[in-house]
């Protein structure tokens, strides 16, 4: 997926989100926010908007003088969601289709987006989740996948969100699945990284596999080469949020074998793919390329 035009206004909330994190005086903000714009002019629009949002972040924490804004945000997040983390994991595993509901907190914990929106209510996502699903719903097809599927990749996405994946990962482990975890190696935004991960207790479920980098996303490109032929070569992949969305698209040879699993948070996006915006969504990769 290419940046657009629509893209930039994005770049700058996250670098004021940043900003906001590290306590950055507001006179000190309209002077990173004037640097930054001439930094965008540089970047290449043919490559990912999680890519070039990866570049003004980390141009911003280079300003600012700080590797990890959101370093607080983050266990504070992962703290609200094992509060919460019993009882959705009781809620799951009593169900009708433990599998169809897991996958509905999974994506309810995708509005833990602290980049754009620093405030959200992980309950009533929760609850909307469960009671309304998915828009567009290519469950059928996964669970038909699963049957002669052993090994699993979760592109894991936001700190926080990681302990709803988890209740997704103990039901594909009940399923007698491998579940191999990707996170961060380093901070980027409020992504999981493995400190999150142990954190959380992922760990224990999963084996978590690190990108190598900190940047938004899964770029082929830059990836480390463990992490690459993993992808190319596991049953599935489900992906979650928009960075990785954006990014995994790159491994166009195995579209049939990726969900992408997020709630639609970019209006551009939501137009483009005909969806509406605050859609929640698992849809296949082959699926996806008969939208665009």
């Amino acid at each position: 997926m290419n940046a657009l035009i629509d893209c930039i206004h994005c770049y700058l909330k996250q670098a004021v989100s940043c900003m906001e994190m590290a306590n950055i005086p507001d006179e000190r903000k309209k002077e990173v926010l004037y640097e930054l714009m001439d930094f965008i002019k540089t970047l290449n629009p043919q490559d990912s908007p999680a890519y070039n949002s990866s570049l003004v972040l980390l141009k911003t924490y280079e300003i600012i003088q700080n590797n990890d804004p959101y370093y607080s945000a983050k266990k504070q997040s992962n703290a609200l969601a094992l509060e919460l983390f019993e009882s959705v994991r009781k809620k799951v595993f009593e169900s009708k289709d433990p599998l169809y509901e897991s996958l509905k907190a999974a994506v309810a914990g995708n509005v833990i987006d602290l980049g754009i929106k620093r405030e959200f209510d992980i309950e009533s996502e929760l609850s909307h989740a469960f009671d309304f699903g998915f828009s567009i719903d290519d469950y059928p097809l996964l669970k038909k996948k699963l049957q002669n599927s052993k090994n699993i990749v979760i592109a894991g996405d936001n700190a926080g969100e990681i302990v709803f994946d988890k209740v997704l990962v103990e039901v594909l482990n009940q399923m007698s699945k491998n579940v191999y975890y990707i996170v961060k190696t380093k901070p980027i935004l409020n992504d999981a990284t493995l400190e999150d991960a142990k954190e959380v207790g992922m760990d224990k479920v999963a084996t978590i596999v690190e990108t190598g980098l900190g940047l938004l996303g899964i770029p082929k490109e830059f990836v480390s080469s463990q992490l690459k032929q993993l992808i190319l070569n596991v049953d599935i992949v489900i992906s979650k949020g928009q960075a990785n969305f954006e990014s995994l698209d790159e491994f166009e040879e195995i579209q049939d074998n990726i969900f992408y699993l997020l709630k639609i948070k970019c209006e551009y996006l939501a137009k483009k793919l005909n969806f509406k915006h605050g859609d929640l969504v698992l849809i296949n990769g082959e699926n996806l390329k008969k939208r665009k």
